[in-house]
């Protein structure tokens, strides 16, 4: 009995606890603007964040404001209060000088007699107005009303346009806080009303803008669709459920693992699955994601039913496909699922279909790759349509990788263009990853990869993901989070806009997701996961070429680097940063000069490009990228940048084009690539503004990127864009620590490989070596003369092609004496010798400490050297180490075949592990190597 009691106080002290830490918390505060205003309602155009409705600046009787909602009279944003306990905000009519007489302005007919104003230009459409009593937009008059649980708490009285602010400030505690604005009994005409910093103070719970209560009849799928919907779905091969584990691991043999789209028994269902991923749409009464199963582990991603996608167009949201009422959102019974009902407001489905997937790029194969295969797999695409839209949403599933692809296409099919003004890709409803009753600094997210070829601003992708956002639910209330802030929706949609216009007839495409479940918590398992991902889904990044990166452009010192590169078995010459090359320079014999450094080059069976600096640069006012917090250049990422949407920009593009095409280059080296910006100038030729500008600018970069892919050009950029064509980015290493000692570089180059080595393939990395000063450090710190630091010449280029990465090689030369000539020589013919295994994938044996040996090891179970062991030794001395060699991923089961370099081969038994015990001598600072077969 005491114990129960005592138990009975704990629970007691716990809920106590989180009472009061909620009670005790500090303030937070939301600003209006940032929530979901899209789910507001009003009788003509949509709420506008930080502008007015009209799209002009935010002022009333000439205050101006940078944060507010704009909206027009007969409008309604509802706020779940939740710890909301005062709503702040100033209001009044938007000051406009809007010439209604202009040429850009179109007038376009409503069913109620009136007409509709707006401001269409070749890329953008903007609702200015509508129209009053005289034939054009009258001087607005509003009334602003707040309602708390649908009692009046704030009324302003008529309000118009001219009139100064008026403060309003109320207390809340709970229930639905909705805001309105109503026309002053005089007609809606002109009524552009704003809520200027409107905000809300709370506790630990955020409010969040909710729908509007739905009105009238929801969309109801026609008798004609679904049977022409069923009759596709019936020549479907059957799929049983519940859906097979695979009965084998596909990292070492992953031929079973075959796409296809199948239908389920009861004939309402579709699935498309390879084995070892499935997802599963009902195509009654619309299109919705009902499941997402993670088959090598049999356990399902979802919660609950989720869309396809969410778009905003002209303000409006909407949602793809979709079905709701569900009662719970913490799992689905799939008996539940025949009693939902249609989302209102949504995409209705009107077909699909199914084919063999194709190339989303061309890929001029003119170099060695170790797949030099586009991938092959399915494609599922489904068609939906309302109020003359049509959207295509691609499903494509990889045969061998547990990778589903997807994009969206939108088509206007109306009479008029329509602003795409935001799309959310994926808003799946996934299994929380963790359930915690607080709420912590960083909650473990669901595992799943998820990446789009929407990356930018970083060399690894984890930092260039700028699409992936997991959201909390607020229908999931029966979540153990007391604050219900479990990141459980993931939504893959741009950060910023992308604002853009479809013009009557066009397409807009979305950015690609891949999406990937893992089936372990393994950190070198979850990284197969992804290499392989990369090597299948964007298989350029496996060509490798062997390169120097060359520091002048004089001729005699290109031709002698030529000859040197020939000799030895290098690839490929960059004319380097600081080389003085100049791509953008416009000059018929500066053309035909470099043209005739690639003749020569290739005459010798070597590949010669070179460096452009592209973003982190000034320009002028005029190009740079504006601020949107100054109003000016400068404070953005660099400092400064031009924005490629510019003319500056659009020039860029076209000359590094044009020297391409001119000199017949095919290597091109991209630093300072497109790393994000937005730009808030409103004058650039190629972008309106804020919102579209970051969307638009990528697809400049991506543009050019593909069309290299398309040429056969080899890429090195310094950023994540390797799903949007380039070979290769940095590995991951700081460039003051090549001004170091060459001890010491030897020892942290290493760490570079081993850690950088997790998510990427060797050959879409590379790392740096210094063959003269860079950054300084002196004799100590350098190569040149090279005779005189053979032994540190060879363990970089050993421990680099040793992990299959190609280094920047940066100097004038590659050797300077027959002796080091003959060092280059053999290391080169050793790699080639070896290069498919030491282009497959590493796995991790020790990191690198300079206490004892360090190491790893590449696998592949298709080649017959099943893998190769490269050991390190930082020590002054000779070291003789045991080493235990993991081959489950070599694919070997029970014996392996081993030799040290060129030894003779022994027989080894694999425990249950699939492991092996090998004694190894590493001689004092340098490495050794063991061949398995």
């Amino acid at each position: 009995m005491v114990q129960v009691l005592r138990f009975k106080g704990t629970l007691f002290l716990l809920f106590f606890s989180i009472l009061t830490s909620v009670a005790t918390s500090g303030q937070n505060i939301v600003d209006v603007g940032e929530m979901q205003i899209s789910l507001g309602v009003q009788t003509y155009s949509a709420p506008v964040k930080n502008k007015a409705v009209t799209g002009e600046m935010l002022s009333i009787a000439g205050e101006k404001f940078k944060k507010g909602v704009g909206v027009h009279s007969q409008s309604s944003l509802k706020i779940k209060v939740n710890d909301g306990h005062q709503f702040t905000a100033k209001v009044g009519v938007n000051d406009s000088k809007i010439d209604y007489g202009s040429e850009q302005i179109t007038s376009i007919p409503l069913t109620d007699g009136k007409r509709i104003y707006y401001e269409i230009t070749n890329t953008q459409k903007q609702f200015v107005g509508v129209e009053g009593h005289n034939g054009g937009v009258d001087n607005g008059s509003v009334v602003f009303v707040l309602l708390h649980n649908g009692k009046e708490v704030y009324n302003s009285g008529v309000m118009r346009a001219g009139d100064p602010v008026k403060d309003v400030d109320i207390k809340l505690k709970g229930g639905i806080l909705e805001m309105v604005v109503d026309d002053a009994d005089d007609g809606e005409s002109g009524d552009h009303a704003v809520w200027a910093d409107a905000q809300i103070n709370y506790f630990e719970v955020p409010p969040i803008m909710v729908g509007y209560d739905y009105q009238g009849e929801r969309p109801v799928q026609s008798e004609e669709i679904s049977t022409k919907i069923m009759g596709s779905i019936a020549q479907l091969p059957e799929i049983e459920m519940p859906l097979q584990q695979p009965d084998y691991d596909w990292l070492i043999n992953n031929d079973k693992a075959k796409a296809e789209v199948y239908r389920s028994t009861n004939g309402k269902d579709v699935v498309i699955s390879n084995g070892l991923i499935a997802r599963a749409f009902r195509l009654f009464p619309n299109l919705a994601t009902i499941d997402y199963v993670n088959q090598m582990t049999g356990e399902s991603l979802l919660r609950s039913v989720s869309n396809e996608g969410v778009l905003v167009i002209d303000g409006k949201e909407f949602t793809i496909g979709g079905l709701s009422q569900q009662p719970e959102y913490a799992y689905t019974l799939m008996e539940w699922v025949d009693d939902l009902l249609v989302t209102p407001n949504s995409f209705m489905i009107q077909d699909f279909e199914v084919k063999d997937i194709s190339d989303r790029m061309k890929w001029k194969r003119v170099r060695w790759a170790s797949n030099p295969h586009m991938p092959s797999g399915k494609e599922l695409i489904f068609t939906l349509f309302k109020d003359k839209i049509l959207v295509k949403v691609h499903y494509v599933l990889y045969d061998g990788i547990p990778t589903l692809s997807k994009w969206i296409e939108v088509i206007n099919k109306g009479n008029i263009m329509v602003q795409l003004n935001e799309f959310k890709l994926e808003q799946l409803a996934m299994v929380e990853g963790e359930s915690l009753v607080d709420v912590p600094e960083y909650f473990e997210k669901p595992n799943i990869h998820i990446e789009t070829d929407y990356a930018f601003g970083a060399m690894q992708q984890k930092t260039s993901d700028k699409t992936t956002f997991w959201e909390t639910d607020p229908r999931y209330t029966s979540q153990t989070n007391y604050a219900m802030q479990l990141p459980a929706i993931l939504e893959v949609k741009p950060p910023l806009g992308p604002n853009t216009a479809i013009a009557t007839g066009d397409t807009l495409n979305t950015f690609r997701v891949w999406e990937t479940p893992f089936d372990s918590y393994d950190k070198e398992r979850k990284g197969l996961f992804v290499r392989k991902m990369y090597r299948t889904i964007s298989p350029w990044t496996t060509e490798n070429p062997i390169f120097l990166h060359l520091t002048s452009t004089d001729s005699q010192i290109i031709k002698e680097a030529v000859d040197q590169c020939a000799e030895v078995g290098y690839e490929m010459i960059i004319l380097s940063f600081g080389s003085g090359l100049d791509m953008e320079k416009e000059s018929p014999e500066y053309y035909k000069k470099f043209k005739e450094y690639v003749d020569y080059a290739k005459s010798k069976g070597i590949e010669l490009g070179g460096y452009s600096l592209l973003s982190s640069r000034w320009i002028s006012d005029e190009v740079d990228v504006i601020n949107p917090e100054t109003g000016t250049r400068g404070g953005m990422i660099f400092g400064s940048s031009p924005c490629l949407s510019s003319d500056w920009g659009y020039n860029y593009f076209r000359k590094i084009k044009t020297f391409f095409n001119e000199t017949g280059m095919s290597v091109f080296e991209n630093d300072g690539s497109y790393p994000g910006n937005v730009c808030a100038s409103t004058s650039h030729a190629h972008h309106n503004g804020l919102e579209d500008s970051q969307w638009k600018q990528y697809a400049q970069i991506q543009d050019l990127y593909k069309w290299m892919r398309s040429q056969g050009i080899y890429m090195n950029v310094p950023d994540f864009y390797i799903n949007s064509g380039t070979n290769k980015t940095g590995i991951g290493y700081r460039e003051v620590n090549w001004s170091l000692p060459r001890a010491r570089q030897l020892v942290l180059g290493r760490q570079n490989l081993y850690d950088g080595l997790w998510k990427t393939i060797p050959s879409m990395s590379w790392t740096f070596v210094p063959l003269t000063e860079y950054h300084g450090g002196g004799e100590a710190a350098t190569l040149e003369p090279l005779n005189d630091h053979l032994l540190d010449y060879e363990s970089h280029m050993m421990q680099n092609y040793g992990a299959g990465v190609q280094a920047c090689y940066r100097g004038p030369r590659l050797y300077d004496t027959p002796e080091t000539k003959a060092v280059v020589a053999n290391v080169i013919k050793w790699y080639k010798q070896y290069r498919d295994i030491l282009n497959s994938d590493i796995i991790h044996l020790k990191r690198p400490s300079g206490k004892d040996w360090d190491g790893f090891m590449h696998v592949n179970p298709n080649l017959k050297e099943k893998g190769l062991v490269m050991v390190f030794n930082p020590l002054d001395k000779e070291i003789v180490r045991e080493l235990k060699l993991p081959l489950y991923y070599s694919g070997l089961s029970k014996t392996a075949l081993v030799r040290e370099k060129a030894g003779s081969l022994k027989k080894y038994e694999l425990n249950r592990e699939y492991e092996i015990k090998v004694n190894v001598k590493i001689p004092a600072n340098s490495y050794s190597w063991l061949v398995i077969e």
